[in-house]
């Protein structure tokens, strides 16, 4: 194989069939025979083409994945190197009324610009030297595990990185209650929509069909409507926010625990990147690595995302967190 890239064929159809996604059946078939061919034959080249196939997928993966986190935070995809500064809007123009020809006092746009504490996220899978080169070692099921542990794990880490800061606010910033309770929950949304009118809320199913009165989408069915729910989750709307639901699986291979805390329920303004508190980086692509030990005849896989999350306090937080204490673990 040559030119392999991140655009390329075999990378998008592997990704599209790993998220539910339309694609080829024809080039689906094609991209697994070639994915168990380079596999058969373990050469140097083969392996280093089979690493970048995995590493490129699931980077491609996360993009589509980890599309709604530009919704409740200011994302910024950098180089590797690249260490960029997050400007935050702290003070803005304001006029005043006066006599005709008066001097009006001042004001200025000001900003603060932040930087974020960068962080490895890894995985390292260790195979049977003689799975690999039987073709036996199933390098699909590896892209899509690999793509699923790197979205949890991401995911847990900006819900931590929010809770840990919100648990200490009072409303209309953060509230908590015995299910979703109207009046603990609508001046949440209230003070978000005030931000331009619109906002939505974002969170795990269960917590979200206890919205009161919940307009569900049923009756609208035109192919927008049905795109719109399989692409970004939409259920519905509440009292004028949409209502969309976070993918929210099972971790580990026994018990019920969710990815996610079931009970934390996000409210997310439609304002700018400027006023947005939360802060995201990804820098640099997904990074692969391979070695194979001569002592034990394993092959061992490595594959390295570069990220960093914070908040920055503008003096008014532009997203609002809800628990549902029935729910919530944290």
């Amino acid at each position: 194989m040559t030119n392999l890239a991140k655009q390329s064929a075999i990378i998008e159809t592997m990704a599209r069939a790993s998220v539910g996604a339309n694609y080829d059946d024809l080039d689906y078939k094609d991209s697994v025979a070639l994915i168990k061919e380079l596999a058969s034959n373990p050469n140097p080249m083969n392996l280093y083409e089979l690493n970048q196939i995995v590493a490129y997928t699931v980077d491609t993966i996360l993009d589509t994945r980890l599309n709604y986190v530009n919704l409740i935070a200011e994302v910024k995809k950098t180089g590797f190197d690249e260490r960029p500064k997050f400007k935050t809007k702290t003070e803005g123009i304001k006029a005043y009324w006066q006599a005709i020809g008066g001097t009006p006092d001042r004001s200025k746009v000001g900003h603060k610009y932040s930087g974020l504490e960068i962080e490895e996220l890894s995985a390292m899978p260790v195979a049977e030297w003689a799975e690999v080169a039987a073709g036996r070692y199933d390098f699909v099921e590896l892209l899509r595990d690999t793509a699923n542990e790197f979205e949890i794990k991401t995911a847990q880490k900006l819900q931590n990185t929010l809770y840990a800061a919100y648990q200490g606010f009072a409303s209309p910033i953060y509230a908590s209650g015995n299910g979703v309770i109207a009046s603990a929950f609508d001046p949440l949304l209230s003070a978000m929509q005030r931000y331009g009118g619109r906002a939505t809320i974002v969170g795990d199913y269960e917590a979200l069909q206890k919205l009161p009165n919940l307009t569900p989408i049923s009756g609208r069915t035109s192919d927008k409507i049905i795109d719109e729910v399989n692409d970004n989750g939409l259920i519905g709307t509440y009292k004028g926010a949409s209502v969309v639901k976070l993918d929210n699986p099972y971790v580990g291979f026994e018990g019920y625990d969710t990815a996610l805390d079931k009970g934390l329920l996000y409210i997310v303004p439609s304002a700018s990147d400027d006023f947005k508190t939360l802060k995201v980086q990804f820098a640099g692509s997904v990074v692969p690595m391979q070695e194979q030990s001569i002592k034990d005849r394993s092959y061992t896989m490595r594959f390295d995302k570069h990220m960093g999350a914070g908040l920055v306090d503008a003096g008014r937080h532009s997203l609002a967190v809800y628990k549902d204490e029935t729910l919530s673990t944290l």
